[in-house]
């Protein structure tokens, strides 16, 4: 990826709710090409963002540029530059594939069949294109979104979680969708709460908490946020478990042979044992404050 190139650029923006409740606050970074990850819980800022660069919702203050183009002023323009992928498409389950992506190729100025082929092609579609779409499973039904979103080729596509829900088979299928896409300078920006999506498909990341930007970068550098610190602790009892948690940060707790075997950030090297490799999951919840946020 050639970092010098910055399709979005994200700017001091803050967003604020019927004047007074904080959706995301001054927050900075800039998205290159290629698969973008957003991480984040529930409520962190992830989907208001998505908005916002989607040009849905206005920034209350700040600044977002799309291919050098201020959202605020050029609105149009960035629009017809841009697919989006919510969480939840409405969908009219009467009408056919083709049908439903044409009706929304049409709303967005294209009529051209070929061009509606195309989009169902780049998602494997075409071949289902005259069933319905109440006859489609869940993974389809997320490429035909995929679909609408890519009409007329896009530089920019934003997902709103779209692997969430769907069986091993489809999210490989639906990762290589993905993948494919962002090539030839395009953006995928991803946002999910399923690490491994992220870790196998994004360049960099940015870690969203409480409406704030946590972290921006590759992930293996959130990873060494915690290298040398993760280490594996065998405990006898509950009340152990409480204990440990006043010293470190717990990332996980499994149960083993009347055994809590707890995974933990030893920030302050603790415990005599040795540290194991970590991973962007241990990463992530530990950006989110430990395990009571995974």
């Amino acid at each position: 990826m050639n970092r010098e190139i910055k399709n979005i650029e994200i700017s001091h923006v803050t967003k604020l709710y019927k004047g007074k409740i904080l959706g995301l606050d001054d927050v900075t970074f800039n998205i290159g090409p290629g698969v973008f990850g957003l991480l984040g819980h529930n409520g962190a800022g992830k989907t208001t963002l998505m908005k916002l660069i989607s040009t849905i919702l206005s920034p209350s203050s700040g600044t977002i540029k799309v291919l050098g183009h201020d959202i605020s002023l050029h609105g149009n323009y960035v629009r017809r530059k841009i697919g989006y992928l919510p969480q939840e498409l409405s969908m009219y389950p009467t009408l056919k594939v083709i049908e439903f992506v044409s009706y929304i190729a049409a709303l967005k100025g294209f009529n051209s069949k070929d061009t509606v082929n195309a989009a169902l092609e780049a998602v494997d579609m075409l071949n289902v294109a005259n069933r319905k779409i109440a006859q489609l499973s869940g993974g389809m039904k997320r490429r035909v979104g995929i679909a609408q979103a890519i009409v007329g080729t896009p530089e920019i596509l934003v997902v709103d979680e779209p692997t969430s829900g769907l069986d091993p088979e489809e999210r490989v299928r639906f990762k290589g969708v993905l993948s494919r896409y962002a090539q030839n300078g395009r953006t995928v920006i991803l946002s999910t709460h399923i690490v491994d999506d992220i870790y196998q498909l994004c360049g960099e990341i940015a870690v969203m908490r409480n409406g704030k930007l946590f972290y921006s970068g590759e992930p293996d550098g959130l990873i060494q946020k915690i290298e040398n610190k993760v280490k594996i602790i065998k405990l006898e009892s509950e009340n152990a478990l409480l204990e440990l948690q006043r010293s470190s940060m717990v990332l996980s707790t499994t149960y083993e042979n009347n055994k809590i075997i707890a995974r933990i950030v030893d920030e302050n090297n603790c415990y005599m044992e040795p540290s194991v490799k970590a991973t962007l999951e241990d990463a992530y919840i530990y950006s989110m404050g430990g395990k009571q946020h995974a």
